[in-house]
């Protein structure tokens, strides 16, 4: 195994990690290609063949040298650099890519098609590579009356001891909405592939959330498995969305596809920036045949270790010895795994029948800063970058003492209301059984509301990465109020109150006319921190309730659910939080008073 690597530097960072400057950039991309080979195992002159075939395949840009910040930008890498490096770990052998940008370079790029079409040369003489891509080609070029040319990506993927395959990208994401569905539209009729393409659209717009077209990219290849690839980006989507996405090809097993997302997530239950969607169309279908799922890892994770160690765990879950992913990343790192993000950039999984068909995507920051730019205007704005994506929610970054803040005032409330009436009634050892019961009669119309709570806060929330986030809290809910039932049968009253009633219409309006981080923090820093210490109280007052058993094991990870969310977003002010928080907890010490004063009353005990 390599323990080493030849971009080790004193200082890591997320841009300039790489000792590159005034290299060619031939020269630093066959260098990296030839340590992931060795790394994977290649022998060295199978090695030594692929890196000249890959040298020889770069357009002119590869002549250059790699100065301190990009001449010429590309969206393929956050810093501008025109490349990146992948390896898929299905099969007998690993397969390595190199994708790339050809930076305009339109005349390489001709000799390049002309040489692989010469090599799948048919008996009539003529090349289906080329038919294939002289149908498509000017439908993506200002010859059909484009605004601009699609900037043209190409890669090159190399599985030993096989041939190199290659493929080639069109960028939409420079054009206008309605550009990029027409010039879809146009080159799929010019493949024959309409129906697919049409129900494809139709499925994938009727989900939920928001997405937009980024890439057309085709198969250069010949024969019947030769592909057409549909990008989509997804915006704020939870991992459900994505997969019900997903769902819309023909071979894709949503069970195994949800499970290696989450495994891949951790924790969270949202699908990262950027998440992207790959449907792929062959010929003869009336549908996508597979679909291709990328999360981000740079924004998954909170470094590449985090990101290597869960990746690995998929690999291991999908029969593959994880150790030469290991020896890959640990050879193409620039430094220690803990001290960056973003060299594994992201990873993809296809779920359509064959195991371990996961993609790891590396990207080589060698540029101080970010590339500025990024592209010209489209719309009324300009298409953000990639991977500008990841940081859309910290335009004005939140700083960790506002979090804080937020905590610390939270956790007074809290403490304040351990001591309230209620919580006192249910904590005494000396509080009569009758009394205690009777809190459990006049919990059951508040545990009640609660469900109309989480349902409101569902219907009224728009923000897609919120409203995942109330699904999932709403379906981790439903039927509390049931086991509530149960734990009190032998009390058949129906209790009605006035003012736990008002209470609890209050939380409904206010999910229904609050913005959407308020919401959120009414649900899980209010609502669940006050159930939270409710709970504890009442596993003391009824030890081994199944309705408290519940809530104090729930209610830990429902209230970290909001201050993750804080984490993540910079659309929220301090100020106005605890504003919102102050009036929730003045409305849920109000309703606690009002039970305890009525569970006093009805075993008759004297008020406090």
């Amino acid at each position: 195994m390599i323990t080493g690597s030849p971009w080790m530097s004193d200082q890591v960072r997320e841009n300039g990690s790489y000792p590159s400057n005034d290299q060619l950039f031939g020269e630093f991309l066959c260098a990296l290609w030839t340590t992931a080979c060795t790394a994977l195992g290649v022998p060295a002159a199978e090695t030594a063949r692929s890196a000249s075939v890959l040298r020889g395949s770069l357009p002119g840009w590869a002549d250059k040298r790699i100065g301190f910040a990009p001449e010429t930008p590309s969206y393929v890498a956050g810093d501008g650099f025109p490349a990146e490096m992948s390896v898929n770990w299905s099969g007998t052998h690993p397969e390595l890519r190199v994708l790339f940008d050809c930076l305009g370079d339109e005349a390489w790029f001709r000799r390049e098609l002309i040489s692989v079409a010469g090599s799948q040369v048919s008996l009539s003489g003529s090349s289906a590579v080329s038919r294939r891509w002289g149908r498509i080609h000017d439908v993506f070029t200002t010859h059909a009356g484009r605004s601009s040319s699609a900037p043209l990506w190409h890669s090159l993927a190399w599985r030993p001891p096989g041939p190199i395959v290659h493929k080639t990208y069109f960028g939409l994401y420079t054009w206008p909405h309605e550009e990029r569905y027409a010039a879809v539209d146009a080159a799929m009729r010019q493949l024959g592939m309409t129906a697919a393409w049409e129900h494809a659209r139709a499925q994938v717009e009727g989900a939920d959330g928001q997405r937009e077209i980024e890439f057309f990219a085709v198969d250069l290849a010949d024969g019947a498995d030769a592909r057409v690839k549909l990008y989509y980006r997804n915006h704020n989507a939870d991992l459900a969305e994505v997969n019900r996405v997903a769902s819309v090809a023909r071979r894709h097993d949503p069970v195994s596809a949800l499970a290696a997302y989450r495994t891949l997530a951790g924790t969270r239950t949202d699908a990262g920036e950027a998440a992207l969607s790959c449907l792929a169309f062959r010929a003869g279908l009336d549908q996508p045949d597979e679909c291709t799922t990328y999360l981000r890892m740079a924004d998954l994770a909170a470094d590449d270790r985090e990101a290597v160690d869960r990746t690995a765990a998929l690999l291991r879950r999908e029969g593959v010895d994880p150790a030469g992913f290991r020896a890959l990343t640990s050879a193409l790192a620039a430094g220690p795994l803990e001290g960056s993000r973003g060299l594994l950039e992201l990873v993809s999984y296809r779920a359509a029948g064959r195991r371990a068909d996961v993609t790891t995507y590396f990207r080589f920051p060698v540029y101080d800063r970010p590339a500025p730019g990024p592209f010209p205007a489209v719309d009324l704005e300009p298409l953000p970058r990639k991977d500008d994506l990841a940081h859309r929610h910290q335009k004005e970054p939140i700083v960790s003492q506002d979090v804080d803040r937020i905590a610390r005032y939270n956790e007074q409330r809290q403490q304040e209301y351990a001591a309230s009436p209620l919580i006192r009634l249910l904590a005494d050892e000396n509080t009569p059984e009758q009394a205690k019961r009777a809190v459990l009669t006049y919990l059951q119309p508040w545990s009640n509301a609660f469900q109309r709570m989480i349902s409101a806060r569902v219907t009224f929330e728009t923000d897609p990465e919120q409203r995942a986030l109330a699904l999932e809290h709403q379906q981790e809910e439903v039927g509390h109020d049931a086991i509530l039932a149960r734990t009190r049968a032998a009390d058949t009253r129906v209790v009605w109150d006035p003012v736990i009633e008002a209470g609890a219409s209050w939380f409904v309006d206010q999910f229904a006319v609050l913005p959407s981080i308020q919401r959120t923090v009414l649900a899980h820093l209010a609502l669940e921190a006050g159930s939270l210490v409710l709970s504890q109280a009442g596993t003391r007052a009824f030890p081994d309730d199944p309705y408290f058993e519940l809530h104090d094991e729930a209610d830990v990870e429902h209230l970290e659910m909001g201050y993750r969310v804080l984490r993540r977003r910079s659309d929220w002010n301090v100020e106005d939080l605890i504003a919102v928080l102050d009036r929730a907890w003045q409305v849920i010490g109000v309703v606690s008073d009002r039970i305890a004063e009525c569970a006093r009353q009805d075993s008759g005990l004297v008020a406090v």
